[in-house]
């Protein structure tokens, strides 16, 4: 396989992780009661998820042992939580940032599981 099709492939499974990612957290999001367009929101949370699959992407090589590739799935993880918090707070959402952190790390650890057996198996 050349680099350019490998590349394509990977930025395929990025692209499809990020929009997995964003169908599991938007309603959890919307739930809030954001202020303004939920078109907007959904966007602004596949932007924010997509920039941050992207950046832990590159960083992967560089985990070679079993306690790195652990620490990097943690910290991604918290990354994509944060993203999506960061969102969230932009649009102007109300309820207990607390119990809504917890519930979006607990979904985005589900999806992220759930992909990597997907991709796994492929």
């Amino acid at each position: 396989m050349n680099g350019t099709s490998d590349t394509s492939q990977h930025l395929t499974v990025r692209m499809e992780f990020a929009a997995e990612l964003t169908s599991a957290v938007y309603p959890l999001v919307l739930q809030r009661r954001p202020k303004g367009s939920w078109l907007e929101l959904e966007l602004d949370l596949w932007k924010a998820l997509t920039r941050t699959v992207k950046t832990w992407c590159r960083q992967r090589a560089a985990a070679s042992s079993a306690d790195e590739l652990e620490g990097w799935r943690e910290g991604l993880l918290a990354d994509l939580t944060e993203s999506v918090l960061s969102v969230a707070l932009k649009a102007g959402i109300t309820g207990a940032l607390l119990a809504l952190q917890l519930t979006l790390y607990r979904t985005v650890r589900l999806v992220t599981r759930k992909h990597a057996i997907k991709t796994q198996s492929k």
